[in-house]
């Protein structure tokens, strides 16, 4: 009989090397992809900080801490129009601010300036105001003169009872909402924020008949808030 051959030796598979050249390759592979991607990302994020008001500000307002929060956001080459860095705190509000309305640059008085404003109530009918009006809102005053005003109003061939601008985007600062002021057929008191300039063209028109207040909407009312960011 032959005799049965021997099993061939087996050979054993080396222990991978870190010193492996491809091993190595592919980790330098992942990092660079890695600082590629980070730095994508970093030079895409073009947004900035700035601050923005916690609630509504009337002009006259000294800005406290608590006025004011960071807002992080995009403003595609405006950011000179809004206030960064330090925070303002003393500062006087010059404007109405809206709650989380961008702070513009040009909205704010140096510390310790007095703003000139008077507060002056207009007889507003119902139904010839928004209902939901709220301080901090701005609004525009027409007038509708009575029969008296049209006769004695100069008119120049034009409609002498036809409803006229008097001012606007006048700050709200109080609207009087008490008793049966709200019924049909009475006045509800609405308080305006405006310049010492302002007052006699208001009463002025007061005595000339129907005051009528339209809202000015939110957003022509400031050139940017923290909601319309994305």
């Amino acid at each position: 009989m032959s005799e049965v051959p021997g099993s061939p030796k087996a050979t054993r598979l080396g222990s991978p090397s870190w010193l492996d050249g491809r091993l190595v390759l592919g980790v330098l592979l992942v990092l660079v992809s890695v600082l590629v991607g980070a730095k994508v990302l970093a030079g895409a994020d073009t947004s900035q900080q700035v601050w923005v008001a916690t609630r509504d500000l009337a002009p006259g307002t000294v800005l406290a801490s608590g006025d004011l929060q960071v807002g992080r956001v995009r403003l595609f080459g405006t950011s000179p129009l809004y206030v960064a860095g330090a925070k303002p705190v003393g500062y006087v509000v010059r404007r109405s601010i809206s709650r989380d309305e961008l702070l513009p640059v040009g909205s704010l008085n140096e510390p310790g300036t007095v703003v000139a404003r008077r507060d002056i109530t207009l007889p507003v009918p119902t139904g010839h105001l928004p209902p939901d009006l709220a301080r901090g809102e701005q609004v525009d005053v027409y007038v509708t003169p009575d029969d008296k005003a049209a006769k004695r109003l100069p008119t120049k061939g034009l409609d002498p009872f036809a409803p006229r601008l008097v001012l606007q985007a006048l700050t709200v600062s109080r609207v009087v909402r008490s008793g049966g002021l709200g019924s049909s057929g009475q006045d509800q008191p609405v308080v305006l924020s405006v310049d010492p300039g302002d007052v006699l063209a208001l009463v002025a028109a007061m005595g000339e008949g129907r005051i009528d207040l339209v809202r000015v909407p939110r957003t022509q009312q400031g050139p940017l808030t923290s909601a319309q960011v994305p």
